[in-house]
């Protein structure tokens, strides 16, 4: 069965859909344009306390009970920026209950075990898109849940937009930065805050003042903002969502205005649970074009992988998974950006050698498994972390 899950709405109508899609058999059309859906948080309820169950409350569950039956899903989104607008992205990013909080090897890359069974996924978009990065994402987000690409296919209408980015860099030295928390989760349990912390405390040793703004809480919205608007230099940092950009963070990015008074320069920080530099590279080429879109120049990308245990781990673990953002801090510090040959290391091994793989899955990841699966039932988890809610087919 082909799901369609139409973001855009009425103005692209359901036969012109189904012209476009290769295997026309069995197509059902959900226009979530007029569904309540809500942006993913980041709770990690749906794989550590209720197995499956999304612990937001609106339209999204009938929808996953209607992905459990399908072969093929396609969504149907609007871009912006070269990219799937938050609309787009905000559907994809609530399939996360299809997967298990459980962790292994799959086709060579660690991956997150699947809850049902695989799920191919395709794309039709219109708007400013690159279409090698579409086919592209079509790619990895279909490989993280054991399917197949369907291809990214453009609507009638829509231009590919060349994926340009602006790399020159101020001249003038770091004194101040701007830091944007772009996670959805609240800041009490945001790993992206802790990370943010050590990393601030590496620049304050340098002499560099910063200030913080937290995408979680839409009242600092305006701040951010008037932040990024007036000074020079702004980190955004954020966590990995299927692939690329928290929904939350797309939705905040479409609201900046387009051109500033000053120049600027627009640096990112992003982590993830997978320790494989190569899960992170798809949105550090997303990111590398979004400066220019605001009229600043791009001051890198520091990845890390490895922080979804910040949350889980004892705090003496804990400590040693951020305390390396701290150097990295001092050395931001120094460079006033991310463009030096440090950070392009600290990012790690882009995939782990065939003999480590092995050593990992049989070593190392029956232990993490183990400690996801004892705090659940510190968070009052009832049932198996692969517990199946919804019928399979």
């Amino acid at each position: 069965m082909n799901l369609v899950l139409n973001t855009i709405g009425a103005s692209v109508d359901n036969d012109m859909i189904c012209s476009l899609i290769p295997n026309k058999k069995e197509v059902e059309i959900i226009n979530t344009s007029d569904m309540k859906i809500a942006h993913c948080m980041g709770c990690n309820q749906c794989w550590l306390k209720t197995p499956g169950v999304c612990a937001i409350k609106d339209d999204y569950e009938s929808i996953l009970k209607k992905l459990v039956q399908a072969d093929n899903l396609w969504l149907v989104s609007d871009t912006h920026f070269g990219f799937l607008n938050y609309k787009g992205k905000r559907v994809m990013d609530r399939i996360v209950p299809l997967l298990n909080m459980t962790v292994g090897f799959r086709d060579g890359w660690m991956r997150h075990e699947l809850r049902y069974h695989a799920l191919n996924i395709g794309l039709l978009y219109q708007g400013d898109a690159d279409h090698a990065m579409m086919e592209d994402w079509c790619k990895r987000t279909a490989a993280n849940i054991g399917g197949q690409s369907l291809g990214a296919i453009a609507l009638p209408s829509t231009f590919d937009q060349p994926f340009n980015s602006k790399l020159s860099t101020l001249n003038s030295k770091l004194k101040h930065l701007v830091i944007i928390n772009g996670s959805p989760r609240v800041e009490k349990f945001s790993n992206t805050d802790k990370i943010i912390r050590s990393f601030a405390k590496g620049m304050e040793e340098a002499g560099i003042t910063w200030e913080l703004h937290n995408l979680s809480n839409r009242n600092e919205w305006d701040a951010a903002r008037e932040a990024f608007l007036t000074h020079e230099r702004t980190l955004i940092a954020f966590p990995l969502y299927v692939e690329c950009i928290p929904s939350l963070m797309l939705e905040f990015l479409e609201t900046l205005p387009k051109e500033r008074q000053h120049p600027g320069e627009l640096s990112f920080l992003l982590h993830g649970g997978m320790d494989e530099g190569f899960e992170f590279r798809f949105c550090e080429r997303v990111l590398q074009g979004l400066p220019s879109q605001f009229g600043c120049s791009y001051g890198g990308t520091l990845i890390r992988g490895g922080s979804f245990s910040i949350r889980t781990r004892e705090p003496a673990i804990k400590a040693k998974i951020i305390a390396p953002f701290e150097k990295m801090g001092h050395l931001f510090a120094q460079n006033g950006n991310f463009l030096s040959p440090e950070v392009k290391k600290f990012a790690g091994p882009k995939q782990y050698p065939w003999l480590v793989r092995k050593m990992v899955s049989l070593l190392f990841l029956k232990k993490v498994n183990g400690e996801f699966e004892q705090f659940a039932k510190d968070w009052g988890c009832t049932r198996p972390l692969n517990y199946k809610p919804y019928s399979d087919k």
